[in-house]
Protein backbone atom coordinates (compact mmCIF):
# COMPACT_ATOMS: atom_id res chain seq x y z
CA UNK A 1 0.00 0.00 0.00
CA UNK A 2 2.68 2.50 0.50
CA UNK A 3 4.76 1.20 -2.02
CA UNK A 4 1.82 1.85 -4.17
CA UNK A 5 1.36 5.36 -2.57
CA UNK A 6 5.05 6.44 -3.43
CA UNK A 7 4.45 5.35 -6.79
CA UNK A 8 1.20 7.31 -7.84
CA UNK A 9 3.05 10.28 -6.20
CA UNK A 10 6.06 9.53 -8.54
CA UNK A 11 3.62 9.16 -11.44
CA UNK A 12 1.73 12.09 -11.03
CA UNK A 13 4.74 13.97 -10.02
CA UNK A 14 6.27 13.20 -13.54
CA UNK A 15 3.48 13.99 -15.40
CA UNK A 16 2.93 17.15 -13.96
CA UNK A 17 6.65 18.36 -15.17
CA UNK A 18 6.48 16.57 -18.49
CA UNK A 19 3.74 19.19 -19.88
CA UNK A 20 5.77 22.31 -17.99
CA UNK A 21 9.04 21.05 -19.33
CA UNK A 22 7.12 20.40 -23.21
CA UNK A 23 6.16 24.09 -23.01
CA UNK A 24 9.49 25.64 -21.49
CA UNK A 25 9.36 29.48 -22.21
CA UNK A 26 12.59 30.16 -23.86
CA UNK A 27 15.11 32.17 -21.76
CA UNK A 28 15.98 35.51 -22.04
CA UNK A 29 19.44 35.13 -23.51
CA UNK A 30 17.40 33.18 -26.36
CA UNK A 31 14.54 36.00 -26.45
CA UNK A 32 17.06 38.70 -26.59
CA UNK A 33 19.42 36.93 -29.31
CA UNK A 34 16.20 36.26 -31.84
CA UNK A 35 14.90 39.50 -30.67
CA UNK A 36 17.97 41.90 -31.93
CA UNK A 37 18.45 41.90 -35.06
CA UNK A 38 14.97 41.99 -36.04
CA UNK A 39 14.88 45.28 -34.03
CA UNK A 40 18.24 46.17 -35.48
CA UNK A 41 16.87 45.51 -39.13
CA UNK A 42 13.91 47.83 -38.30
CA UNK A 43 15.42 50.73 -36.72
CA UNK A 44 17.77 50.78 -39.76
CA UNK A 45 14.99 51.00 -42.01
CA UNK A 46 12.87 53.70 -39.85
CA UNK A 47 16.53 56.29 -39.74
CA UNK A 48 16.69 55.59 -43.71
CA UNK A 49 12.98 56.32 -44.17
CA UNK A 50 12.84 52.61 -45.97
CA UNK A 51 9.70 51.85 -46.01
CA UNK A 52 9.72 49.19 -48.08
CA UNK A 53 12.64 47.27 -46.14
CA UNK A 54 10.95 48.17 -43.36
CA UNK A 55 7.34 46.75 -44.08
CA UNK A 56 8.15 43.09 -43.61
CA UNK A 57 9.73 43.15 -40.44
CA UNK A 58 6.20 44.88 -38.70
CA UNK A 59 3.42 42.11 -37.88
CA UNK A 60 -0.02 42.72 -38.84
CA UNK A 61 -1.51 44.20 -35.87
CA UNK A 62 1.51 46.42 -34.51
CA UNK A 63 1.20 49.78 -32.75
CA UNK A 64 3.39 52.97 -33.42
CA UNK A 65 2.75 55.94 -31.04
CA UNK A 66 4.85 59.41 -30.75
CA UNK A 67 2.99 60.80 -27.67
CA UNK A 68 5.68 63.44 -27.07
CA UNK A 69 4.71 64.62 -30.73
CA UNK A 70 1.19 65.36 -29.70
CA UNK A 71 1.69 69.13 -28.81
CA UNK A 72 3.72 69.73 -32.04
CA UNK A 73 1.60 67.54 -34.91
CA UNK A 74 -1.12 66.65 -32.86
CA UNK A 75 -1.70 62.58 -32.27
CA UNK A 76 1.00 61.11 -33.95
CA UNK A 77 -0.30 56.62 -33.88
CA UNK A 78 -1.25 53.96 -35.68
CA UNK A 79 -2.25 51.19 -34.89
CA UNK A 80 -2.24 47.87 -37.55
CA UNK A 81 0.52 47.33 -40.47
CA UNK A 82 -1.80 49.06 -43.50
CA UNK A 83 -2.15 52.31 -40.98
CA UNK A 84 1.43 52.24 -39.44
CA UNK A 85 2.54 52.30 -43.16
CA UNK A 86 0.40 54.84 -44.37
CA UNK A 87 1.63 56.65 -41.64
CA UNK A 88 5.36 56.45 -42.53
CA UNK A 89 4.88 56.62 -46.09
CA UNK A 90 2.23 59.70 -46.60
CA UNK A 91 3.03 61.25 -42.91
CA UNK A 92 6.93 60.93 -42.81
CA UNK A 93 6.94 62.02 -46.74
CA UNK A 94 7.99 65.63 -46.07
CA UNK A 95 10.90 64.52 -44.01
CA UNK A 96 14.02 65.79 -46.26
CA UNK A 97 16.96 64.51 -43.70
CA UNK A 98 17.74 62.30 -41.36
CA UNK A 99 20.98 60.74 -39.64
CA UNK A 100 20.64 59.12 -36.39
CA UNK A 101 23.49 59.55 -33.99
CA UNK A 102 23.66 56.71 -31.69
CA UNK A 103 24.35 57.39 -28.04
CA UNK A 104 23.08 54.25 -26.74
CA UNK A 105 21.50 50.38 -27.97
CA UNK A 106 19.85 47.99 -25.62
CA UNK A 107 18.93 44.96 -25.81
CA UNK A 108 16.94 43.33 -23.40
CA UNK A 109 14.70 40.37 -24.07
CA UNK A 110 12.38 41.55 -26.83
CA UNK A 111 12.84 45.05 -26.45
CA UNK A 112 15.43 46.83 -28.34
CA UNK A 113 16.02 50.86 -27.16
CA UNK A 114 17.46 53.08 -29.19
CA UNK A 115 19.13 56.36 -27.74
CA UNK A 116 20.68 59.03 -29.70
CA UNK A 117 20.61 62.37 -31.43
CA UNK A 118 18.55 62.58 -35.01
CA UNK A 119 19.52 65.43 -36.75
CA UNK A 120 16.46 65.90 -39.58
CA UNK A 121 14.82 68.41 -42.26
CA UNK A 122 11.97 68.52 -42.75
CA UNK A 123 9.54 70.23 -45.43
CA UNK A 124 6.59 72.88 -43.75
CA UNK A 125 3.48 73.65 -44.97
CA UNK A 126 4.72 76.55 -46.41
CA UNK A 127 7.63 75.03 -48.22
CA UNK A 128 10.37 76.04 -45.41
CA UNK A 129 12.85 73.41 -44.97
CA UNK A 130 13.32 73.36 -41.23
CA UNK A 131 16.28 71.54 -39.71
CA UNK A 132 17.16 70.53 -36.01
CA UNK A 133 18.99 68.46 -33.72
CA UNK A 134 16.65 66.07 -31.47
CA UNK A 135 17.53 64.31 -28.15
CA UNK A 136 15.49 60.80 -29.73
CA UNK A 137 14.70 57.42 -28.18
CA UNK A 138 12.81 54.57 -29.79
CA UNK A 139 11.45 51.89 -27.78
CA UNK A 140 10.74 48.43 -30.36
CA UNK A 141 9.17 44.73 -29.28
CA UNK A 142 10.00 41.93 -30.96
CA UNK A 143 7.70 38.96 -30.95
CA UNK A 144 7.77 35.98 -33.01
CA UNK A 145 9.72 37.85 -35.58
CA UNK A 146 8.26 40.94 -36.24
CA UNK A 147 7.74 44.24 -34.15
CA UNK A 148 4.73 44.73 -32.56
CA UNK A 149 5.44 47.57 -30.99
CA UNK A 150 7.49 51.04 -31.79
CA UNK A 151 7.18 54.23 -30.09
CA UNK A 152 8.87 57.12 -30.29
CA UNK A 153 10.30 59.74 -27.66
CA UNK A 154 11.85 62.97 -28.13
CA UNK A 155 12.59 66.03 -27.20
CA UNK A 156 10.94 68.58 -30.11
CA UNK A 157 11.96 71.81 -27.97
CA UNK A 158 15.09 71.82 -30.29
CA UNK A 159 12.71 71.55 -33.49
CA UNK A 160 10.46 74.47 -31.98
CA UNK A 161 13.23 76.42 -31.72
CA UNK A 162 14.32 75.91 -35.37
CA UNK A 163 10.78 76.68 -36.88
CA UNK A 164 10.67 80.37 -34.88
CA UNK A 165 14.57 81.23 -36.27
CA UNK A 166 12.81 80.40 -39.39
CA UNK A 167 9.96 82.07 -39.36
CA UNK A 168 12.15 85.23 -37.87
CA UNK A 169 14.62 84.77 -40.62
CA UNK A 170 11.88 84.37 -43.70
CA UNK A 171 13.05 81.51 -44.69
Amino acid sequence: MLVARIVTIIVLSVMGTVPALAQAQPTFAQVTADSSPVADAYFDAYTRLDWDRLEPLVADGASFQDRTAELVFGSVGATGKPAMMKLFREGYAGITKIIFKPMRRIHTGHYGIFEGDLNWATKMPDGRIVESTTPFLVTIRVENGKVIEHRDYADYAPFLAAVLQARKDGK
